[in-house]
């Protein structure tokens, strides 16, 4: 026979319980927009040297990405042990699902920004043509703003965000697209090694902004349990 005086104190330790699950979720969201926050920085700031061809801060943004990797490495341990712990089913698994898958876009995202200025140290700096540097520019500002939108829907964990970020994306290919056909016209007066470096600038932006949109498209599967689009 059951003691129902026991039912009480039973129901408050699975209450006590739960509201521990649920902090420990809401930290994990908290801290994947802290870190998407720390990534979205650094993308910025490797934008901005390449952009203005800053070569004294190359290495502030190779510097930048050492905090990013160890913040990545704790948060995926976090991730795991509560999977491999709780046992989450439903929203809480494909929240911590998506998390793993959110973690490596935004780690990978990171080390493109170092990528991006690796490029520009080759180089020594950016060629003096205006239009090609006016065309990154513009494809700095775009990817900057798609990731954004990533990490914007972590924030506010808004499904529509992710709805509209492929759209949002079609501007970043544009230009993308733009300044490939900009240095393949000038590939003879730029040289091979610049034109070569210039291609990877502009794959490296455009890679920045897939990561944001993956990210978003995470987020709706989060919250509707389907990924955009999906059939």
């Amino acid at each position: 026979m059951v003691d129902t005086h026991d039912l009480p104190q039973h129901n408050n330790i699975q209450t006590d319980l739960r509201h521990h699950y649920d902090d420990e979720l809401e930290e994990i969201r908290t801290e994947l927009v802290e870190f998407g926050t720390m990534v979205l920085t650094n993308v910025r700031h490797a934008g901005e040297v390449v952009t203005e061809s800053i070569l004294d801060q190359i290495d502030d943004v190779r510097q930048a990405d050492k905090p990013i990797n160890a913040r990545y490495k704790a948060l995926e341990t976090k991730v795991f042990e509560i999977l491999a712990l709780q046992q989450p089913v439903a929203r809480d698994l494909r929240f911590l699902v998506a998390s793993t898958r959110i973690l490596y876009e935004l780690e990978r995202s990171g080390d493109l920004a170092v990528n991006l200025v690796k490029q520009l140290d080759r180089l020594d700096g950016l060629p003096s043509d205006q239009q090609i540097r006016s065309m990154l520019a513009q494809l700095s500002q775009s990817a900057a703003k798609t990731f954004a939108l990533g990490v914007e829907a972590i924030a506010t964990m808004d499904p529509e965000i992710g709805i509209g970020a492929e759209a949002a994306d079609e501007e970043t290919d544009d230009l993308t697209a733009d300044l490939y056909r900009l240095v393949t016209e000038r590939q003879e007066s730029l040289g091979l090694e610049t034109s070569v470096a210039l291609f990877r600038m502009g794959r490296f932006f455009e890679r920045i902004a897939d990561h944001g949109v993956n990210i978003a498209e995470d987020i709706t599967f989060v919250a509707t349990g389907a990924f955009p689009n999906e059939d």
